[in-house]
């Protein structure tokens, strides 16, 4: 009795973060513990009343799926907005005020506008009938907007105002989180510039190479569209045909940056730089990795990933043997403390639990997978199915479908995937070396593209499930 005892206490001892982590999400997710936003809309102006405001962008601009709009988050610094006695007035008569705002908010900007400079994205701003743009600039992460908004914006979220609405769709700002951020669409839209500070230019200079990047790869075709989606987490070039059949196949946490190409530059970098020992091998593993997420930017799950791959690294460097499962615990706490806006994300929640079924289901099919697959093959399904176990649940309730096929497409354009990455890098730094092998190396790469795009589509056959 004695004995068992102490073991229970050893388990609790060894295994309280990972205790602690369960807990939490259960407190959180049922909302007995409710999130709170850091950062609310504050203004003398209520939302619901601003016309035009001052924003920076804080996040990647991403294509929503009609291609019409790009969402993106920005932090307010100031709105105009209708407030009786003053001499400013819109179109309807409503006089309008200028007042000093502080929190963040979802914006919706005109695709005409973002992608001004993109290459094959030609567009005529005084022909544009989707906005009228009075400064044209480079639209990325730490660029300063101002932006006037639409007044007669009608549709079944829209609440008290036709220019804002609080959403409820889970994928962008979930009504779960308590004093949530409002949501603009823009009419009119001015660039002011990057900040007049060193990181305010290095905010500019990694918005220049995302667009020479993208004008590199538009040269490479679909191929150069889809090595765009994989190092540069934007979907603008990849073909749509293309991008359904990773969704249908079960196959769209490839295209969404993950831990997979964080182990992708690791693993170059070690293998590149192998020879100078462990802990050499690491520091360039490390340097990869904040060099990827720095081009890239982070979403929700690529925050994870890296929070993961920095713990592991530095457990690694200081010879520190822990479980994978106990530094995911201490990855969430970590991730909740720095974003917890993404706690109802999506990506947030299918990345965590993805990870967490590989960790504690994969070893567990093992022994069944084995009997029938070669080893690297067996413990490739294996994680596969647990993490399909895991996220399934939440799969099925937020978007109402199951591709069973993703265990085995999985195991099967992963290598592949990671093939065609390697060549696409080594290509792309051969062509910015001597430019006239630019157009040869494109022509293997679109011939790697063929042969990964044909079992995608291959799989994407399979009946997903749906529920009733």
């Amino acid at each position: 009795m004695v004995g068992q005892k102490k073991r229970i206490v050893l388990f609790f001892q060894q295994n309280c973060i990972c205790i602690a982590a369960f807990l939490t999400v259960a407190l959180l997710y049922s909302k007995v513990a409710p999130v709170l936003n850091r950062e609310p809309y504050s203004s003398l102006i209520p939302p619901q009343q601003v016309r035009a405001l001052d924003c920076q962008v804080i996040s990647n601009p991403v294509k929503t799926g009609s291609g019409k709009l790009y969402r993106c988050s920005v932090r307010l610094q100031q709105v105009q907005g209708s407030i009786a006695g003053n001499n400013a007035t819109t179109s309807s008569g409503n006089q309008l005020a200028l007042a000093q705002a502080s929190g963040r908010a979802t914006v919706y900007l005109p695709a005409a506008f973002v992608e001004a400079f993109y290459p094959g994205k030609l567009y005529s701003v005084l022909s544009s009938k989707t906005a009228t743009t009075d400064a044209v600039g480079l639209v990325e992460q730490g660029v300063y907007l101002h932006l006037g908004l639409q007044e007669n914006f009608s549709s079944k979220k829209a609440t008290a105002s036709p220019s804002i609405t609080y959403s409820e769709s889970s994928t962008i700002n979930n009504s779960s989180l308590v004093g949530g951020e409002p949501v603009f669409y823009a009419s009119t839209c001015s660039v002011l510039g990057y900040g007049d500070s060193w990181w305010g230019r290095i905010q500019e200079f990694r918005g220049l190479c995302r667009l020479q990047f993208k004008r590199l790869m538009y040269g490479w075709g679909d191929a150069g569209g889809l090595l765009v989606a994989l190092l540069c987490g934007s979907g603008e070039y990849t073909d749509k045909e293309v991008g359904d059949a990773f969704h249908f196949a079960g196959l769209a946490h490839v295209l969404a940056l993950s831990g997979m190409h964080l182990s992708f530059f690791a693993g170059l970098a070690a293998t590149v730089f192998r020879g100078g020992g462990r802990k050499f091998s690491l520091v360039l593993s490390l340097g990869a990795v904040l060099l990827f997420v720095w081009f890239a930017g982070l979403t929700p799950s690529l925050l994870r990933a890296t929070i993961c791959s920095l713990l592991g690294m530095a457990t690694g460097i200081w010879g520190i043997k822990s479980p994978m499962i106990r530094i995911l615990s201490l990855c969430f706490f970590i991730h909740l403390v720095l974003a917890p806006q993404d706690l109802f994300q999506l990506s947030f929640q299918l990345s965590y639990l993805a990870l967490a079924g590989i960790l504690l289901l994969g070893p567990c099919f093992e022994p069944v997978t084995h009997k029938f697959l070669p080893a690297s093959v067996a413990t490739s399904v294996s994680a596969s199915v647990g993490a399909q176990i895991f996220s399934t649940p939440v799969t099925l309730l937020s978007l109402g479908t199951m591709m069973p096929g993703g265990i085995i497409a999985s195991v099967v354009v992963s290598p592949l995937v990671s093939l065609f990455m390697t060549v696409g890098v080594g290509a792309i730094i051969l062509s910015l070396l001597w430019a006239p092998l630019g157009e040869p190396l494109g022509h293997l790469v679109n011939l790697l593209y063929t042969c990964l795009i044909i079992p995608v589509k291959l799989f994407a056959r399979i009946p997903a499930l749906e529920l009733p």
